[in-house]
């Protein structure tokens, strides 16, 4: 009981210090000078706004370059973002290069009259704490949480325990549909399990398919199934997947949440729009936040599947949680954790970590990859899966193939290089490379002029910045329409993609800079996911590392073992050097 209250309070604490970290954070923001802003990018600066619709406006962007992205929440104003007139809770839901599609909860006529032209856009939150303290308090006193779910978080319940017979005959389910014998066990386990079921989808191994293969069997027997994740996009994705076996699938949420979902998978705004819903044996996906408002309060789920589990915090996992009796975590520790604001007690780690960490006998991991050839396969197995990660599967021998020789850039697009490092130009840039840019954008075009379609491409980057100066030039030299079709984006936005070539651009050589950053730069997981989307072709760009960063006596035992890292997966590349990599001689 005192391991109980002792976890209860600190995930209050964590609620808490989340809740005033972000709001520290945004009036930081909000209270700098305009000037300042725009200056940084923190501040977008907006030629027009007009309505659109009922629940949409469109925006003409002016001229700086800011950091927003589809998805993120903005308030517009007049050059104070905490003074009326004021739009605030805005979604970019549409980004193209001079506009923005924004939705908005409710279109004030006046405020839109007052902005209608020259105001400005800043990052916006919404307070959600009391969605979690809602939760929190009904896990506090409910019997599935005191008896199942909080004894799950504290390795205190019998999480390996399984109906064997349903075990046996999903197992043979699994491999009639062609399963290996991993995803075998993860789909016998996600269908078997009394309690927990933990899956380690390490990239491409297949986690999708299983997430698929679970849902149906679950709806098959009866069951009222939750998908969820912590964002639309996860969801969406694994709707996807479950809509082709042909089962009873609906997505809850606003009309902007759609984006990615097949128009399989219908969406409506609440869980009782959902006329011809069967009384078992169906599948909504939503975020847990659907939970706590009537959307799908008064709903109750046999399963909880969460998806992308490694980026969903403990107190998120727990909003979903407390709607259902049994769990199954699909995820990848390895990959990207959650964002977290606040040093507090609970900000090291996701759910899905703690719930494998202290409930191995439930967790199983996926080692067969069918993405990555065997030759980009075998750094991260060693780095980051204990050397159990195998290529296999039609991509395991193959080899990058260009339709054409290329005019340029031979050594870099050869199909006897599979890995290839490149040292960024220069000695100054930051979160901003315009000479690596064009080399990337060169690249691509070489590539491209060679027959590789642009949707085999990928390009990813740490920084908005750079990815958008290598979309602005992507545009130049192919045309808006194919621009449009090579992915050029950060990290967070790769997760779960895959592309046949994939250029990773970290863009910085400042040496201060790179010091200053390089827990961001070179972090595990942000490195595993950057490297691992390609199929047979990885062309890094990076910084050459000075013997003086990461040697120093204050530099701590996590960043020195991340800087490491990246030496010894530069080491493992063919390099070649930016001055002659376009002609393909030294």
């Amino acid at each position: 009981m005192e391991l109980t209250r002792q976890l209860m309070a600190n995930l209050r604490e964590f609620v808490e210090a989340e809740h005033n970290a972000g709001l520290k954070h945004f009036f930081e923001i909000w209270e700098k000078s305009l000037q300042a802003k725009i200056n940084t990018g923190e501040t977008q600066e907006i030629k027009s706004l007009r309505r659109f619709d009922s629940n949409h406006l469109k925006i003409e962007l002016g001229e700086n370059e800011s950091r927003f992205r589809e998805g993120d929440m903005v308030r517009f104003h007049k050059g104070d973002p905490l003074e009326e007139p004021w739009i605030i809770n805005a979604v970019i839901e549409e980004e193209n290069e001079d506009e923005w599609l924004v939705r908005v909860h409710e279109v004030d006529a006046g405020a839109v009259d007052s902005l209608s032209h020259s105001c400005f856009a800043d990052p916006d939150t919404m307070n959600l704490k009391s969605f979690y303290v809602q939760s929190l308090d009904e896990i506090a006193t409910s019997s599935a949480g005191r008896d199942i779910i909080l004894p799950l978080f504290m390795g205190r319940l019998d999480a390996g325990s399984v109906d064997e017979s349903l075990y046996d005959s999903t197992s043979i389910l699994a491999e009639e549909a062609g399963f290996n014998e991993d995803q075998q066990e993860a789909v016998s386990l996600g269908v078997a399990a009394e309690y927990l079921a933990c899956i380690q989808g390490p990239p491409g191994t297949g986690k999708t398919r299983v997430i698929g293969h679970i849902t149906k069997l679950l709806v098959e027997r009866g069951e009222r199934v939750l998908l969820t994740s912590h964002t639309h996009m996860a969801i969406n994705n694994a709707l996807n997947k479950v809509a082709e076996h042909s089962v009873p699938v609906v997505k809850i949420g606003v009309k902007g949440s759609d984006k990615g979902l097949g128009k399989e998978v219908p969406i409506y705004s609440n869980g009782d729009d959902w006329e011809d819903r069967p009384g078992t044996g169906y599948v909504i996906g939503a975020t847990p936040f659907a939970t706590c408002t009537d959307r799908l309060s008064s709903y109750q789920f046999d399963t909880i599947i969460f998806d992308e589990a490694s980026q969903v915090t403990l107190p998120l996992a727990l909003m979903a949680m407390r709607k259902g009796k049994r769990f199954v975590f699909v995820g990848d520790h390895k990959q990207l954790p959650p964002v977290f604001l606040s040093d507090s007690i609970l900000s090291d780690q996701s759910a899905f970590s703690r719930l494998v960490t202290q409930n191995d006998e439930a967790a199983i991991m996926l080692k067969e990859t069918y993405r990555l050839s065997d030759s980009l396969s075998r750094w991260p197995s060693k780095q980051y899966y204990q050397n159990n990660l195998v290529s296999s599967g039609a991509n395991k021998d193959r080899n990058f193939r260009l339709p054409r020789a290329p005019g340029n850039f031979s050594q870099v697009l050869s199909p006897e290089i599979p890995f290839v490092f490149i040292p960024s130009p220069g000695n100054s840039a930051r979160n901003q490379n315009l000479a690596e840019a064009r080399l990337v954008a060169n690249i691509v075009q070489s590539a491209v002029d060679a027959g590789l379609s642009e949707r085999d491409i990928g390009i990813v980057s740490p920084f908005r910045r750079q990815g958008k100066s290598i979309r602005s030039l992507l545009r130049d030299l192919n045309g808006i329409f194919s621009a449009q079709d090579i992915v050029a984006d950060t990290v967070e936005r790769m997760q779960g993609q895959e592309k046949e070539m994939i250029i990773v651009s970290l863009c910085a050589t400042q040496s201060q800079y790179i010091k200053a950053v390089a827990d961001f730069l070179f972090q595990p997981e942000r490195l595993n996911v950057s490297i691992t989307r390609p199929k047979t072709k990885l062309i890094l760009i990076g910084p050459e590392i000075p013997d003086d960063v990461g040697q120093s006596h204050n530099t701590n035992k996590t960043t020195k073992k991340s800087i490491d890292a990246y030496r010894s997966l530069i080491s493992h590349a063919y390099k070649i050097l930016p001055e002659v990599a376009e002609y393909g001689t030294r």
